[in-house]
């Protein structure tokens, strides 16, 4: 991103929406923060579940932002993946030391949809790059007055991770944004859902956490969920023309 800061301040002239861009920025960070604290104090697999809720507010944001409306199919696959990660999740919300996590992580994924579905709005009107740099770059002001006052330099062993973390992260803005100016919100929205049995998977190699067996069951019935809605054709899930009145305004 800072080796792309050149070519953000050659486009900058060619941003469009700029409410959009302020909307996306706002949520987005607030969505940083939350999902962060979350990743802390919680099992990363049940702040992901959490985090991934945002996939049943996303059709109803694009309902309302965008005028684009679901079928039932993609609603029906949306349930029972939200099914799953109730079911997954449900030991661990019994934890009361857990609570401040899980309010953190609902409150990122409120935030995550609304800002997804700005990135949707945006991609009418801005480039996929220019909408991930500027979002990058309102990302790093609006979290530095937290980072300045406990400010560590990380130590050089850190940094191949840290640069593998800043590459990962630009990718999947990137691949998002993209994502989001080819397919409607309510399409791609069940398939957010993966990201709960990568995240089973990523706490198991990284930090030994293991699932239980609802956590498995879960975890099925979320994948089946992302399986349906990449098979359905954007005909049969009975999906409309957004309307464009809301990103011209």
């Amino acid at each position: 991103m800072v080796a792309g800061t050149w070519r953000l301040l050659a486009d900058l002239k060619r941003a469009r929406d700029l409410r959009g861009h302020a909307i996306r920025c706002l949520l987005g960070v607030v969505a940083i923060f939350g999902l962060l604290y979350a990743v802390t104090v919680l099992p990363l697999a049940l702040a992901m579940v959490l985090y991934i809720s945002r996939t049943l507010m996303m059709p109803i944001a694009g309902r309302w932002m965008l005028g684009e409306r679901s079928g039932a199919l993609v609603w029906s696959a949306v349930v029972l993946g939200f099914a799953g990660v109730l079911l997954s999740s449900w030991p661990e919300m019994q934890v009361p030391e857990s609570r401040i996590g899980i309010l953190a992580a609902l409150a990122a994924a409120v935030a995550s949809a609304g800002s997804q579905t700005a990135v949707r709005r945006l991609t009418r009107t801005n480039s996929a790059p220019l909408i991930v740099l500027i979002y990058s770059a309102v990302a790093v002001i609006g979290t530095l007055p937290a980072a300045l006052p406990v400010w560590v330099m990380p130590p050089i062993a850190d940094w191949p991770v840290l640069v593998v973390l800043g590459l990962c992260a630009a990718g999947a803005q990137l691949f998002a944004a993209r994502a989001f100016a080819l397919a409607p919100v309510g399409l791609l929205a069940p398939l957010d859902l993966l990201g709960v049995p990568v995240g089973a998977i990523m706490g198991w190699l990284l930090f030994g956490e293991v699932p239980g067996m609802l956590a498995g069951v879960g975890g099925i019935f979320v994948l089946l969920a992302a399986l349906t809605v990449m098979i359905i054709p954007a005909k049969a899930a009975g999906l409309r023309h957004p309307i464009e009145q809301f990103a011209k305004a």
